[in-house]
């Protein structure tokens, strides 16, 4: 029997619909978050709306002006290219961390992944895709089991993830970020981190120049 869900508070709910509008750009960079509209539009109070805003400023997707309010943030080429060195280079050392571990049920849950993204490939799913690619590197970060190293990859990825949703949605019907991901998987499976890492570097940084382009 499942448990039934229970319900989130205004300001999250607010939160996270305006946080996939953000990531999906559907809110585009730039775009001024007014208070009004935001009410008008949930029919909340200010309360709530305010709060959801200190939330998305947390994340980074925001940006706040005094006298101006908060707007979605917007990267520059710069921005992007520091955002993809950061990543490659944290996801690098996160395969560090495997060494010594047993990665059977590790390389299970990778392989099923695989599987749903390839699924969503055939159906051209962007947002299934998306999320499946957001879940493989999230089970890679987790498995690492540093706390550190998975709160300052959280900040770096949470940023990224207007510019990758983007990127992946120009890309389709593209498989590259699949077969990126069964050969990281065959490495880990092989016991081969050294090249594991190497390709999930590689992985990250070959985007940077893409990712730029189609953002801007």
């Amino acid at each position: 029997m499942l448990l039934p869900k229970l319900p989130t508070t205004i300001s999250d709910y607010i939160f996270t619909d305006l946080r996939e509008n953000i990531i999906d750009g559907t809110l585009k960079p730039n775009q001024t978050l007014r208070e009004e509209e935001i009410s008008i539009r949930f029919g909340s109070s200010r309360g709530p709306i305010r709060e959801s805003l200190r939330l998305l400023l947390q994340t980074g997707l925001v940006v706040h002006q005094p006298r101006k309010g908060f707007k979605v943030r917007d990267y520059t080429p710069k921005q992007i290219r520091q955002i993809y060195t950061l990543r490659a280079n944290l996801e690098g050392l996160v395969i560090i961390e495997f060494e010594g571990k047993d990665l059977l049920n590790l390389i299970a849950t990778l392989k099923e992944s695989n599987q749903r993204m390839e699924a969503s490939f055939k159906r051209n799913d962007i947002y299934k895709y998306f999320q499946e690619n957001i879940f493989f590197h999230q089970m890679i970060i987790d498995f690492a089991d540093n706390d550190i190293l998975k709160k300052t990859i959280a900040l770096v990825n949470e940023v990224s993830l207007p510019v990758r949703y983007q990127l992946m949605h120009h890309s389709l019907p593209s498989r590259r970020s699949l077969t990126y991901h069964e050969q990281i998987v065959s490495f880990i499976d092989q016991g081969n981190l050294s090249e594991a890492r190497i390709l999930t570097e590689k992985h990250v940084l070959e985007n940077i120049e893409k990712a730029s382009q189609v953002y801007t």
